[in-house]
C-alpha cells in the first residue's frame, strides 16, 4: 500500500492530460505524463513506471510542482541550467593563455598545462587543460616526423602530379 501524495494541484487531471497530448518536446511530455498519472490517482511508483522514469525522479518533479507549480517543472531543462565548477583561471589569465597559445608556443596539452602551472601556479590535469583549450578552440599540434631518407623535392613533384625521379 502506497502513501498518499500531498500536492495542491492547480490543474485538473483533464487539463494535464490535454497538455500532455499536445506537448511535442519529449522531456516535457514525459513530465506531464507522470504528473497526469499521479493527478488522476495513480501511486507514485506506478506512475513513474508507466512514464518510464525512476520513482525518485518523479518525487523530485512533484517537489518542484509543490514549490513553483507546473511552470517550475516544465521550465527546468536537464543539464542545460547547470553552471558547473568555477574556472581555475581568471578571464584575464585565460586571455593571456589564448594569446600565448596562438603564437604557437604549445605543441602538446602537457606543455600548455606546464606553462599554466609555471605562469599562474594552477595545476591542470590532462583532461582539464584539454577541456579548457577546446573551449578556446585551440588545438596544439606536433609536426609529423620526417623520415631521414625523405626527399622533399620528389615529394613536391609528386604532389603536383609529376612522376618521382628514378
Amino acid at each position: 500500500m502506497s502513501r498518499s501524495v500531498q500536492v495542491e494541484w492547480a490543474e485538473t487531471a483533464e487539463e494535464l492530460y490535454a497538455r500532455y497530448r499536445r506537448q511535442r518536446d519529449v522531456a516535457a511530455r514525459k513530465r506531464l505524463h507522470a504528473l497526469w498519472l499521479v493527478r488522476r490517482g495513480d501511486a507514485v511508483a506506478s506512475a513513474a513506471q508507466q512514464a518510464g522514469v525512476g520513482t525518485r525522479t518523479l518525487e523530485r518533479w512533484l517537489r518542484w510542482y509543490r514549490e513553483g507549480g507546473l511552470g517550475s517543472v516544465l521550465g527546468r531543462v536537464s543539464g542545460h541550467g547547470a553552471r558547473g565548477a568555477a574556472g581555475k583561471l581568471t578571464t584575464e589569465q585565460v586571455a593571456q593563455l589564448a594569446q600565448h597559445a596562438g603564437s604557437g608556443a604549445f605543441h602538446t596539452y602537457g606543455e600548455a598545462a606546464e606553462w599554466v602551472r609555471s605562469a599562474y601556479g594552477v595545476a591542470y590535469s590532462y583532461n582539464g587543460i584539454w577541456s579548457l583549450l577546446t573551449k578556446l578552440e585551440i588545438r596544439p599540434k606536433v609536426p609529423r616526423p620526417v623520415a631521414e631518407k625523405a626527399k622533399p623535392q620528389a615529394q613536391e613533384a609528386f604532389k603536383r602530379g609529376g612522376l618521382p625521379p628514378h
